[in-house]
Order: C-alpha cells, then structure tokens, then sequence
C-alpha cells in the first residue's frame, strides 16, 4: 500500500469459522489491487511487482497453506484494492492422532 495515501491506507483482517468444518481468514487492503492481466502469475514463485521484489512471498504462502490441506485464492476489491482468502480445514483430535475434518 506504500502507494497509497496514509489517510486511505486500510487493512481489514476477518475470521470465522464456516460451516464445511473449517476456518478461514480474509485479508483485505486499500492498495492499488491486483493486475488482471497479471493475477494468474501473482502465486507463481520468482513473479514479482515490486521493484525490489524477489517474489516468493505469496509463492511460499500458498505452498505452506496447501501443505496443510488448505486453499489460497485472491480476488480485487471493490472499489480498489485486494482480498486474500485462506481456508484451512479444522483438525479434530481423535485418538492418539489428528484427523482432518
């Protein structure tokens, strides 16, 4: 969001516990949003915007979030900006092990 004027920098984080058993937390931020004719490459490891960029950040996020059996997805907001989701399925203690739920 450095781009973004500091009285319009927002960043709102949401969780809830939905009822497929898992829980999800959405990021959403005021930034100038996501490229469409990029936003199939954002996940992509060494794709950067950024100048200084090495582009693994939202590459490693998703590897470690799909490693544990979860999903990573972005969309733009409305008016501007961007929303990460992730969703990670509940564990559910069973036994002397975990079971996904």
């Amino acid at each position: 969001m450095d781009m973004v004027d500091d009285d319009r920098r927002i960043l709102r984080v949401k969780t809830e516990y939905d009822g497929n058993k898992a829980i999800s937390v959405e990021i959403e931020d005021t930034g100038p949003g996501i490229d469409p004719k990029k936003s199939h490459s954002i996940f992509d490891a060494f794709f950067t915007t950024k100048p200084h960029g090495m582009g693994l950040g939202l590459a490693i996020c998703r590897m470690i979030i799909e490693r544990h059996g979860g999903q990573l997805v972005a969309s733009s907001a409305d008016p501007h900006g961007a929303v990460f989701r992730i969703t990670i399925p509940q564990i559910r203690r069973g036994g002397d092990r975990e079971l996904a739920a």
